[in-house]
Order: structure tokens, then sequence, then C-alpha cells
């Protein structure tokens, strides 16, 4: 009887193993470092740093175009001067400057 044991087992021996084995690196294609689920996470990553690098090329290309514009060749400099006067709400000395003042009527 327990020759037959000891024969039994060794004829399921070989299948065991083969099966674990078979069972490690399965779990490891779905759960592992590099398993599908892995590549799937890797997959959003990329695919937001790309749209990061999108945006990031999107706002290099306007600037580029901003300073494109600010060059000697694109602007006037009437303009400029102009544009540049209205933002700093100055004036230029030989400019005419009419005061509307206030429009109260006092009876």
């Amino acid at each position: 009887m327990l020759r037959a044991l000891k024969y039994r087992l060794r004829a399921l021996l070989p299948p065991a193993i083969f099966l674990a084995i078979t069972w490690y690196f399965g779990w490891n294609a779905i759960h592992g470092k590099s398993g599908l689920q892995a590549q799937q996470g890797q997959r959003a990553e990329l695919l937001q740093a790309q749209q990061d690098y999108d945006k990031a090329e999107l706002l290099r290309t306007q600037w580029q175009t901003r300073i494109a514009d600010l060059s000697g060749q694109s602007i006037e400099p009437d303009t400029l001067s102009e544009q540049a006067r209205e933002v700093l709400n100055l004036a230029d000395p030989n400019d005419l400057v009419v005061d509307f003042g206030s429009t109260k009527s006092s009876q």
C-alpha cells in the first residue's frame, strides 16, 4: 500500500509543478510589474503626458508669435508708443489733453 501511494505521488508531482509554474507566470502576466494592469496604467500616464506636452507646445507657439510681433519689422514705432502710453495711462508731452471733468450740474 505504501508503495502504491508513493507511485501515485510521483505520478502527480510533475503535473503539480507544471501547474504551479503556469499559475506563477500567469499571475505575473496580469498583475506583475510589466503585466496587463501595469501597461494599462502606463498608457494612461502616457496619454496625460502627451496632452500636457501638446498644451505646452501650443503655449510656446503663442509666445513665439507674440515675441515675433514685438520685433522692429512687424510693428510700427508710433503704434507701439501709443499702445504703451495707453496701457501705462501716460501722455506724450506733445499730445493735446482734454479733461472732460465731471458732468455734475450745480443747481
